[in-house]
C-alpha cells in the first residue's frame, strides 16, 4: 500500500498529525538519514516536507529528491516563494506554464 509520509520538525508535523496523517517523521536530528530511509522505501508514494528540512539535505541528494517522480516530494515553504510551485507543475505535467 502506498503511504503519505510527512518529514519535518515538530512544528511542521503537528498540523499533519491533527489532519490524520499516520506516518510522521521528526527530523530534529539526522534529517538526511531519515529522509533517505523514507525516500528509498517502496511503500512511500508521497513525501510532504518543508523548505527547512529539504535544506538540510546534501546538494546531490536534494537534486535527486526534487527530480523524483516516485515518490513524489511536495516541499511547502513558509516564505511563499512561487518557484517551488512552478517546479511542481513542471514535474507534474511536463510543461512550464510560465514560459512565453
Amino acid at each position: 500500500m502506498t503511504e503519505i509520509i510527512v518529514i519535518g520538525g515538530p512544528e511542521f508535523n503537528l498540523g499533519f498529525q491533527l489532519a490524520g496523517i499516520r506516518h510522521i517523521i521528526d527530523t530534529e536530528q539526522q534529517a538526511e538519514q531519515k529522509f533517505r530511509e523514507a525516500f528509498e522505501s517502496p511503500q512511500t508514494g508521497i513525501i510532504i516536507t518543508d523548505d527547512k528540512t529539504i535544506g538540510k539535505l546534501s546538494p546531490h541528494f536534494r537534486e535527486t529528491v526534487e527530480l523524483s517522480a516516485k515518490p513524489s516530494v511536495v516541499v511547502l515553504s513558509l516564505e511563499g516563494k512561487d518557484e517551488g510551485l512552478r517546479q511542481m507543475i513542471i514535474k507534474a505535467i511536463g510543461v512550464d506554464v510560465w514560459e512565453k
